[in-house]
This record gives C-alpha cells, sequence and structure tokens, in this order.
C-alpha cells in the first residue's frame, strides 16, 4: 500500500467528485484505475486492457483496504499522481494496463486515452506519474 500518498495535484474547479462507490474487492494502493466488478465491488484487477472498451470508472483517492469503503476520484480537468508502468513521455496519451496501472498509449490505442503525462517517467521509475485526468 502507498502509505500516506496524496495523490490529489489541483482540482483546479474541474467537474471532478471524490465518491464512495462501494467496497474494495482487495487492498487497492492509491492513485490505481479502478472499476466495478462482478460482484458489485471496486477493483482494480477486472479492468480489460486497452485498446477494448475501458472499465475504469476513477483513479483510487486513498488507500482501500479489503471489504471496506473506497473513495474513487472521477472526472476530468483534474491533475493526480498515478500508479503507472513502463516508460513514459512528457505530453503523452496515457490509458491503463488491466492492473489499473497508467501506461503510455500510442496508435489505435490513443482514442482510448484516459490521461496526458505531465512530466517524463522512465521504465525503471517504478513511483507516480503526474497527469492531467481527460
Amino acid at each position: 500500500m502507498a502509505a500516506g500518498i496524496n495523490i490529489l495535484v489541483n482540482d483546479g474547479g474541474a467537474p471532478a467528485r471524490i465518491m464512495k462507490l462501494g467496497l474494495a474487492a482487495a487492498d487497492i494502493d492509491a492513485g490505481t484505475f479502478v472499476g466495478i466488478d462482478t460482484n458489485a465491488k471496486v477493483s482494480a484487477t477486472d479492468l480489460a486492457d486497452l485498446p477494448a472498451n475501458s472499465e475504469a470508472v476513477g483513479v483510487l483517492f486513498v488507500d482501500a483496504v479489503s471489504g471496506q469503503p473506497a473513495s474513487v476520484l472521477t472526472g476530468s480537468g483534474v491533475q493526480v499522481f498515478l500508479k503507472s508502468t513502463g516508460a513514459i513521455a512528457a505530453g503523452g496519451l496515457c490509458g491503463h494496463d488491466g492492473s489499473g496501472l497508467l501506461k503510455a498509449v500510442a496508435g489505435a490505442d490513443a482514442d482510448d486515452a484516459m490521461a496526458v503525462a505531465l512530466e517524463a517517467k522512465s521504465a525503471t521509475h517504478t513511483d507516480f506519474t503526474k497527469v492531467l485526468l481527460l
């Protein structure tokens, strides 16, 4: 778990909300894309990998513990730090992988972009990447 991580950078008055969408299906780190699984629980592991239709409903706002309420940030125009994987270029379009981690997207996948990277991330850097949610 990403103890004490604050993922929200600036909502800038954007049309975004933080909602308790349900109970967490498992322990989930803040800054992870999440969706609702077949048991009506908040999950990061049941997300379809791009370019398939994204099932993400938002980003986990604070760490969630299995069976406890999960606070999810929804909306667009919000600057946040997201857990990420692989190399990401500043200004690059991003989506998520099948486990809710931010990843760079290009080509046909670019139509499914969910964020724009505001900073570069090397493939070996494993922390969070600052993005603007679309």
